[in-house]
């Protein structure tokens, strides 16, 4: 009897010692890394997206990847750097578009416009697009931790209800909403990668939904890799030539 209740005190403070060093609870880990990462000055990300659209016996492989830079984040000096190609039907579209001062600029299809934007509004524009890959933690299921050396590699389900109104408000932003279109997402899921300092490094998402408009229906299935370069280093963005751009009413593209 001794020997087995010096047995369990033994068990007893070694699960207390355990518990005192603690491994964070995943979730935890998950929400401190997106704060960290939100309230960066600075950002250099890398966003790849490969989409596959299905209708009856078509398919469409489309990519899109984007580089984007940004210095002075949510202030009045911020400047924001994203350039672009998105492939598909083998047709390449390159993109650019930058903000300063008050002004939205956008280089594609062979046309180059400007428009004013708040920057609550390119604000909102920012956080879609480095945030693609890494939703909102309440939204997160069955999320899982396992060390990679010196970072957390965090794995996860996604709620498929939860998410459709987060990818409504993604096309909006991408600029594809449209009246009568709807999303129905069938499942989502996705790995985030923490390192020692507290930052995501890269994130993935992969989702399969239904988009359905007039009656149609394209199945879609859509594999997001975001990666954060030296986050929490200063990035230098060089304004390119802004010569030549028309200026235009932000509300005729519906951007406002």
């Amino acid at each position: 009897m001794k020997k087995c209740l010096l047995l369990f005190l033994a068990l007893a403070t070694t699960l207390s010692l355990a518990a005192c060093k603690g491994e964070k609870d995943p979730k935890v880990l998950y929400d401190e890394a997106s704060k960290k990462t939100s309230e960066l000055a600075s950002m250099d990300v890398i966003s790849v997206i490969n989409m596959q659209m299905t209708q009856g016996e078509d398919t469409t492989d489309i990519k899109m990847d984007l580089d984007m830079k940004m210095a002075d984040i949510n202030t009045e000096k911020m400047r924001y750097l994203a350039q672009g190609t998105t492939s598909f039907m083998d047709q390449n579209l390159d993109i650019l578009m930058y903000y300063e001062n008050g002004y939205y600029y956008m280089d594609s299809m062979g046309q180059k416009v400007k428009y004013a934007m708040d920057l609550d509004a390119i604000m909102k524009q920012v956080k879609q697009s480095t945030e693609g890959a890494s939703v909102d933690s309440t939204y997160l299921k069955d999320i899982t931790a396992k060390k990679d050396g010196a970072n957390q590699v965090l794995t996860f389900n996604v709620d498929a209800e939860k998410m459709d109104a987060y990818v409504q408000d993604m096309m909006a932003q991408l600029g594809t909403n449209m009246d009568g279109v709807t999303y129905s997402i069938k499942e989502a899921s996705g790995e985030a990668t923490v390192n020692k300092d507290g930052y995501f490094t890269s994130s993935k998402i992969k989702m399969s939904l239904e988009m359905n408009a007039q009656g149609e229906t394209i199945a879609m299935v859509m594999d997001t890799d975001s990666t954060y370069n030296n986050p929490g280093q200063t990035v230098e963005v060089t304004a390119p030539d802004l010569e030549g751009y028309t200026e235009i009413d932000a509300s005729a593209l519906g951007t406002q």
